[in-house]
């Protein structure tokens, strides 16, 4: 049998170990080990109350003493009454398992903050939460539904509080920043009524992840560090065909990456990525919008049958918006500007991609000569025109788009917001802090007054540079990749600058004895 070698760093892990191909394709989730930890139980189920009192939960079968940290699992018990358990950013919590007639509640953009494994059984309700952590972990809402048939999606923070109808709408707006590499896996049907932010980390896509599904204008946005996987069978995509604010579905940044399956994991069958079907002679009303600096890679064990496919969120049968109403026709075909569209300016290595009810010139590349060198490339039968027809060169900025949501002192200043606390997550759990130089990111504002942003966007090289990375531990000893892959006891040991003369990857780990291991650090260095 083929068997895959995963061999750990030899500074940090003493042992290796050999997986065969069924083994390696586990899901992360399920190779993650976790310390013994709190369990504490809802005391009166069918009875509202706040998270963070202690007289409300049980441990042990005792009144507990303290309420629930980020080491404890929570579990609300099943009720024929329905109540809430609310928290808020303050809060946060490990595993969490909700019963029927239970309701775990953050505050409308005050998540708490969700550490461990969620599962949410038959009748139980979970909203306005975020995923932080150093784990890999999964979120599992085990009845989800979406709408259509009478289930409707209802804005998390209207009356009535629940969305009874459609239980899979878990938030407005919606937070990932994982710790390194670390990853959370939606093994279900979830709904996300705005925009998501993938901060840092991996988001893996297993069942079908759907977003801005009340609001119409919601966005999914990979930041610097952050890794959008689809899975196989996974679907992704929007709601609604248009975007009222002019945002693209999916944004991805310097340093963001969207992969179909992974090295560990490829892909045994579709994934899909379902994007706006709607008129696009604006770059931003609707599609997939790639930085320069960002990666789009498919990891497959059979390009030609198993595959990373673009096409139209309308080409689902029975394909509904937020309030349940059917948008578009599965059996209707991209024509002129109509149809789906893609701006490509990031790295895009593809081997094993279908495209379907592409619009006339929707796929605009930053670099004419990018796609000769992808792989097993189809096109469907609904697409606008011949496939030569559905290329053209990129018409939006290679490197500034962002999605501009008003200045820090607004509340709507969500980007901004975004980055700070990502960065106040990342710095505050992880004491080595890995970092390169010389800086390949720049500030840019965008928009005036009330719509001015200012983002990070990459810094381009015209020639070749020195790169070196620095700890804030002193002593660490540091292995390093530049293929994107993750350092092993093979890789170089840092010892000096890193010579660099094209785009490239770096990726880092750190180890220092008495401390521990470092997160996996990534960064990207963009060339002309």
């Amino acid at each position: 049998m083929h068997k895959i070698f995963l061999i750990s760093l030899s500074l940090f892990i003493a042992a290796s170990y050999t997986l065969s191909v069924t083994a390696a394709s586990t899901p992360l989730w399920k190779k993650e080990k976790w310390n013994k930890s709190r369990k504490l139980t809802w005391a009166k189920p069918g009875v509202s109350g706040d998270l963070s009192n202690a007289k409300s939960w049980k441990e042990n079968g005792k009144q507990a003493k303290k309420g629930p940290d980020r080491n404890t699992d929570i579990i609300l018990p099943a009720s024929s009454k329905e109540y809430s358990v609310r928290g808020s950013r303050q809060n946060q919590v490990r595993h969490v398992t909700i019963d029927k007639g239970g309701e775990l509640r953050g505050g409308h953009r005050n998540e708490l903050e969700i550490w461990g494994n969620v599962t949410v059984k038959p009748g139980g309700f979970i909203h306005f939460i975020s995923i932080r952590g150093d784990k890999d972990t999964f979120f599992n809402i085990e009845d989800s539904v979406f709408p259509g048939k009478g289930k409707v999606y209802r804005h998390c923070s209207k009356n009535p509080p629940r969305t009874k109808n459609c239980n899979s709408q878990i938030s407005h707006k919606f937070q990932i920043c994982k710790i390194g590499t670390k990853s959370v896996e939606f093994i279900s049907n979830v709904g996300v009524s705005d925009e998501v932010m993938l901060q840092h980390g991996k988001c893996i896509i297993s069942g079908d992840f759907r977003f801005s599904g009340a609001t119409n204008k919601g966005a999914f946005e990979v930041y610097d560090g952050g890794i959008l996987e689809i899975q196989s069978g996974g679907r992704i995509g929007s709601f609604c065909n248009t975007n009222r604010k002019n945002v693209y579905n999916i944004n991805v940044y310097r340093n963001g990456v969207v992969q179909g399956g992974s090295p560990e994991r490829p892909l045994t069958s579709d994934a899909y990525i379902c994007l706006g079907f709607a008129e696009n002679n604006k770059p931003g009303v609707s599609g997939l919008y790639s930085a320069l600096g960002s990666f789009i890679r498919v990891y497959s064990s059979n390009p030609k049958k198993a595959r990373l496919v673009f096409t139209s969120a309308t080409s689902v049968n029975g394909f509904t918006d937020g309030n349940g109403r059917p948008i578009g026709d599965a059996k209707t075909k991209a024509s002129g500007k109509k149809g789906i569209a893609l701006q490509l300016a990031g790295d895009v290595q593809l081997d094993g991609v279908h495209f379907d009810y592409v619009c006339e010139g929707g796929i605009g590349l930053f670099n004419s000569e990018s796609s000769r060198s992808w792989k097993n490339v189809s096109y469907g039968k609904m697409c606008a025109a011949s496939s030569k027809e559905l290329y053209s060169k990129m018409k939006a900025d290679p490197n500034s788009y962002y999605h501009a949501r008003g200045d820090m002192k607004s509340e709507w200043g969500l980007t901004e917001k975004a980055v700070t606390s990502m960065k106040q997550h990342l710095g505050k759990y992880d004491p080595f802090q890995l970092a390169a130089s010389p800086d390949n990111t720049k500030v840019q504002s965008m928009g005036q007054g009330k719509n001015s942003i200012k983002t990070p966007i990459a810094v381009v090289f015209d020639k070749p540079i020195s790169v070196t990375i620095n700890s804030k531990v002193p002593g660490a000893k540091i292995r390093y990749t530049v293929d994107g892959t993750e350092p092993t006891k093979k890789s170089p040991s840092y010892k000096g600058a890193i010579k660099l003369s094209k785009t490239t990857k770096v990726t880092a780990k750190a180890y220092k004895s008495g401390v521990g291991y470092s997160p996996t650090y990534t960064t990207v260095y963009v060339f002309n």
